[in-house]
C-alpha cells in the first residue's frame, strides 16, 4: 500500500456507517474544530458585552451566554454522529413533550433559573447591594447571582447561598439604593434633671463636626432655613428624656461608624456640662421581723440596687 493509498484509508474509514455519519478521521477533526470555535466565539462574544453591555449583573449575563454558545456546539458535535443524529430529530420532533416532561422533573431548578432572569431584569438589588431580607431575618452583601442562586456575604464574613426562587418572593429592602444619602437614626437619653437645650446644642455641634456627616436638607429647605440638624424629643421615658436625630451619610457603613464616633464625642462633653446620660434605679422594701418580741413588728428599710450589690 502506498501514501497515498494510506491517506485515502484514513480519510475514509467509518464513514457511512451505522455509528458515524462521515469518516473517523473527518468526524474527530470536525469536532475539534468544533469546539476550538465555540471556545473562540465565547471569548469574541465576552469581549463584545463586556465593552458594550456596562449595567449590573454582568456575570449572569455572560453566563448565559457561554451556556447557549456550548449548547450549539454540542448539537453539531453530536449530529456527526448517526445515532444521536436521529436522537436529535426525535428531540426536535418532540420538544413540546419533553419541556413539559423537563418541566415537571426539574421545577425548583426551572424556578430558581426564570426568578434569576427576573432579578437580572428588574434590578432590585445588584451585586455589591447591602441587602437586609423580611424585615432584617438575614442582612449581607450580594457577591454573586448566579442561574440558580444568590451568594450574600454577611457581617460575620459567613457565605449565604439563597435559592433565586426564594429571594424573588421575600421582603427585601435594598439598604445600599439610597441614592448617596443614607439616614442613620442617632437616639440618646437625658435625666430629667439635664439642661435640654444645652444637651440638644451639643448633639448638633457633634454631627455637624463628623468628617461624613452629609446636609440631609432639600434646597426648598435650604431656602426656608430649616435647621440642619433636626432633634425631637420622642418620649417622656421611665428614667429619663428621649432625643432623636436623622444624620445623613454617604452609605451604610460609613453611617455606621459615624454615629459610634458621635457618640464617643457626645458622652465627653454631656460629662464637661454635667448631663446624665440615665441608667436604671430600682428601689427594694422588705420588712425585718424581730427575734426579742412576741409580736411581729416590722420596719421598712429601703436599699439601693447598688446596695445589695455590696
Amino acid at each position: 500500500m502506498d501514501f497515498n493509498q494510506f491517506i485515502d484509508t484514513i480519510t475514509t474509514w467509518g464513514s457511512n456507517t451505522d455509528f458515524l455519519k462521515y469518516s473517523l478521521f473527518t468526524t474527530i477533526t470536525t469536532a475539534i474544530v468544533l469546539l476550538v470555535a465555540a471556545r473562540i466565539i465565547n471569548h469574541i462574544l465576552a469581549r463584545i458585552i463586556q465593552k458594550h453591555y456596562q449595567r449590573d449583573n454582568l456575570k449572569f449575563i455572560l453566563r448565559l451566554k457561554t451556556i447557549a454558545v456550548y449548547i450549539v456546539a454540542l448539537y453539531a458535535v453530536l449530529d456527526l454522529f448517526q445515532p444521536f443524529q436521529t436522537l436529535l430529530k426525535t428531540l426536535l420532533a418532540s420538544g413540546g413533550v419533553i419541556a413539559v416532561v423537563i418541566g415537571l422533573a426539574a421545577q425548583e431548578a426551572a424556578g430558581n433559573f426564570i426568578n434569576g432572569l427576573m432579578i437580572v431584569m428588574f434590578k432590585p438589588f445588584k451585586i455589591g447591594d447591602l441587602i437586609k431580607i423580611n424585615n432584617g431575618e438575614l442582612i449581607g452583601t450580594v457577591e454573586d447571582i448566579s442561574l440558580r442562586h444568590t451568594v450574600i456575604k454577611t457581617y460575620e464574613n459567613t457565605k449565604i447561598i439563597v435559592p433565586n426562587s426564594v429571594i424573588d418572593k421575600a421582603v427585601l429592602e435594598n439598604i445600599t439604593a439610597v441614592n448617596n444619602r443614607k439616614g442613620n437614626f442617632l437616639e440618646l437619653e437625658i435625666s430629667y434633671e439635664s439642661d435640654l437645650e444645652t444637651a440638644m446644642q451639643i448633639i448638633r455641634e457633634e454631627v455637624k463636626k463628623h468628617p461624613d456627616y452629609m446636609d440631609g436638607r432639600t434646597a426648598s429647605e435650604k431656602q426656608n432655613q430649616q435647621p440642619e440638624v433636626v432633634i425631637r424629643l420622642t418620649d417622656f421615658a421611665e428614667n429619663g428624656l428621649k432625643l432623636k436625630a436623622t444624620v445623613y451619610s454617604k452609605n451604610n457603613a460609613q453611617g455606621y461608624a459615624m454615629l459610634s464616633d458621635i457618640r464617643i464625642a457626645i458622652k465627653k462633653r454631656f460629662d464637661e456640662a454635667g448631663i446624665e446620660i440615665p441608667y436604671p434605679h430600682r428601689t427594694v422594701t422588705w420588712k425585718q421581723e424581730s427575734d426579742q418580741k412576741a409580736t411581729c413588728n416590722s420596719e421598712n428599710t429601703e436599699i439601693t440596687d447598688q446596695a445589695l450589690d455590696q
